[in-house]
């Protein structure tokens, strides 16, 4: 009998397969007949799956590859290749920690043809006689048919939650486990972050939920920031640069935007959603550390006296651990959303606001509506990143990528020069993005987002980029005043039902406006978020584009973040969220790169020492994490270098076929929360 050598691979990206079947010269075996092995495909969960076995006694050597007792002579299929399996990552935990540059590397030992960032499945190589080759041929046949007949009805069984909050993630797990859908989890968790950190996020305020439905390869955008109210004027707010608290209020949008996307994705009740934040609400729950804080410095600024005696009692700080209940915010969230935007709730709120200096009207609050919009997109290392359009300044992402992509800079690049690439390259897109706005009120913001995406315009701030000398920000473009940094909630979801979600919620600065309504409601201060002349104090240019109008939503960091394949639905997902202001467009991008350019894990990706190219005053701020080696190069490259313990935080998911994880920001202190199951 002829010995000879076959390999038959077969793929299947819609599930994100790849078989590769080796025919080998060995002896064989029943253990080792194709038709014995079992064949699962599909997405699985990173816990509890059956592990596939190719063999009872078949274990793993001591150098990392699997091999039997005694191990067989594998020496004449050297050049074989061998059928692997991503198995789940309770059975292999090491696998959670692959960087896309693993994947990759699995990639070139395929066949040539075959597709890119596809699964692999991970197993022993399979040696039968050449004998064997019909029946091999015959088996494989039948079990892809059962594949590409099958595949409508694969879905994922991991998911993947992270929040600010341990509580709100176990509020998003439930309603995931309970049949809800990515969307739904994403809403109760957001709800739960407005009731826990009242100091970031809640009713009173607005945000931003970016979602993408990889079956039906669709995703919206979902704005519900808030808008100035009808009665405001810019000659107001020149009058009393210190601003009555009052004013400070844009029309809250939280709860309708979130209604709104409901009404697109929702599968269970509204009423059931509300009901499990609103429990969070009455039954209480213990002080974090992070709002802790953020009572403490607020202590002595101006607030309502209805707020101090709430988180200031007896003018002392509530300390972490301490157990807080609001009831009457429960029952604001029971009342409904028509309730809040045409109903007793909405006479409450315009009347607080007026009688702390604001002009909100009954009518601002059931006029307001939320926006469904498509995401802008650009494309960066053979993946297809999405953001919010503007007012969101997510189009500066995608300018930096793309300045940064003319550079070819790869794992190999040293950091002493790649580093001032990022700097400068953030620092152009920061300077194009500050004359941004609201493109409804001014349409040459479509103008300016078309030169920020385009990649010829990045090859020309490229060329304004010096390799040895840092460059002042003018030296991009005019640089106008920017919007202070806003505290945010973030929630991530990867869902059962492959839908992907990212939503920042925010009141702007800590606690908003500091004015908190009889009901509990606690509201936003994104006026300020605004620009007027005398806002700037002569220092920056006032933006004209993002000058007061009623009814407009100003200039916002908020921009949830997803990165999709290209091309087709094999490979990399990832999903980001991040707060504090322009901070934050810098720390997603640094991610982006690690993760998309560098071939980092996620892990890794987020934790790494990151950098800011502050405005004004023209200065390059880094985090604690970043190495006192890189400082010195940068210094010497003319950089005005400063230290500072945080810069933003970013937390984000990441599914690469059957892997999927969530990473919280190292950074962030104790109870923020990444569950996966």
């Amino acid at each position: 009998m002829g010995r000879e050598r076959v390999v038959l691979c077969l793929s299947n990206c819609t599930s994100c397969t790849y078989l590769c079947v080796n025919i080998g010269e060995m002896d064989v075996s029943p253990e080792t007949k194709l038709s014995s092995r079992q064949s699962p495909v599909g997405y699985k969960s990173i816990e509890g799956l059956p592990q596939l076995t190719v063999d009872e006694t078949l274990t793993k050597g001591q150098n990392g590859n699997f091999q039997n007792d005694p191990a067989p002579d594998f020496s004449s299929l050297s050049k074989e290749l061998p059928l692997r399996h991503l198995a789940s990552g309770s059975q292999h935990p090491n696998l959670a920690d692959l960087s896309l540059s693993s994947f990759r590397e699995m990639d070139k030992d395929l066949p040539s043809g075959g597709p890119s960032r596809c699964g692999l499945w991970q197993d022993a190589i399979i040696p039968i006689y050449a004998a064997s080759l019909i029946i091999a041929i015959a088996v494989t046949t039948a079990m892809v048919l059962q594949i590409y007949l099958g595949t409508n009805e694969q879905v994922f069984r991991g998911s993947v939650l992270v929040t600010d909050h341990e509580h709100c993630t176990e509020l998003g797990r439930r309603v995931l486990n309970e049949q809800g859908s990515s969307v739904d989890s994403a809403i109760v968790a957001t709800l739960c972050l407005g009731i826990v950190h009242p100091h970031a996020s809640g009713i009173g305020g607005g945000g931003v939920m970016l979602v993408h439905d990889i079956r039906k390869n669709i995703r919206k955008v979902i704005n519900f920031q808030e808008t100035a109210p009808s009665g405001i004027k810019e000659e107001i707010l020149q009058i009393d640069p210190e601003l009555k608290l009052g004013l400070t209020v844009g029309v809250p949008g939280l709860l309708r935007g979130l209604y709104q996307a409901h009404k697109l994705y929702g599968r269970l009740s509204w009423e059931d959603i509300v009901t499990r934040a609103a429990n969070v609400a009455r039954d209480g729950f213990n002080v974090s550390h992070r709002l802790a804080e953020a009572i403490t410095k607020v202590k002595g600024q101006n607030m309502s006296l209805r707020f101090r005696d709430m988180f200031l009692p007896r003018g002392h700080a509530l300390s972490p651990g301490s157990l807080m209940k609001t009831p009457s915010l429960a029952a604001v969230l029971e009342a409904g959303v028509s309730e809040f935007y045409s109903g007793t709730l909405t006479q409450e709120m315009a009347s607080e606001v007026q009688e702390n200096g604001g002009i909100l009207t009954k009518e601002d609050l059931s006029n307001y509506s939320a926006v469904i919009e498509q995401p802008i997109e650009g494309l960066y290392q053979g993946f297809r990143v999405l953001v919010p359009p503007p007012p969101s300044i997510g189009a500066a992402l995608i300018s930096a990528l793309n300045i940064l992509e003319d550079f070819h800079l790869n794992g190999n690049s040293t950091t002493c020069t790649s580093n001032h690439w990022i700097a400068e390259s953030l620092k152009a897109a920061l300077t194009m993005a500050s004359g941004l706005g609201d493109p409804v009120y001014t349409p040459s913001v479509s103008t300016l987002i078309s030169k920020m995406l385009s990649k010829p315009q990045a090859v020309v701030l490229r060329q304004l980029i010096s390799d040895s000398q840092a460059s002042p920000p003018r030296h991009y473009s005019t640089v106008y005043d920017l919007p202070s940094g806003a505290v945010a909630s973030q929630v991530v979801v990867m869902g059962p039902d492959d839908v992907i979600v990212s939503v920042t919620s925010s009141l702007n600065r800590p606690f908003g406006s500091r004015i908190l309504t009889p009901s509990g409601i606690l509201l936003n201060s994104q006026i300020l978020a605004f620009s007027w002349p005398i806002k700037t104090q002569g220092l920056l240019i006032s933006n004209l584009t993002n000058r007061v109008q009623p009814g407009k939503r100003p200039l916002s960091f908020i921009m949830p973040t997803i990165v999709i394949p290209s091309l087709g639905k094999c490979g990399s997902y990832v999903a980001l969220g991040s707060s504090n202001g322009e901070h934050s467009l810098s720390g997603v991008t640094q991610v982006l790169i690690n993760i998309l350019l560098y071939n980092k894990n996620l892990n890794d990706s987020i934790s790494l020492g990151r950098l800011h190219p502050q405005l004004q005053p023209s200065r390059l701020l880094v985090d604690s994490e970043f190495l006192e080696e890189d400082v010195k190069v940068l210094r010497l490259k003319g950089h005005a270098v400063y230290r500072v313990g945080l810069l933003s935080l970013v937390h984000g998911a990441q599914k690469h076929n059957d892997i999927i994880r969530g990473i919280v920001d190292p950074r962030a202190v104790a109870g923020a929360t990444n569950l996966l199951w």
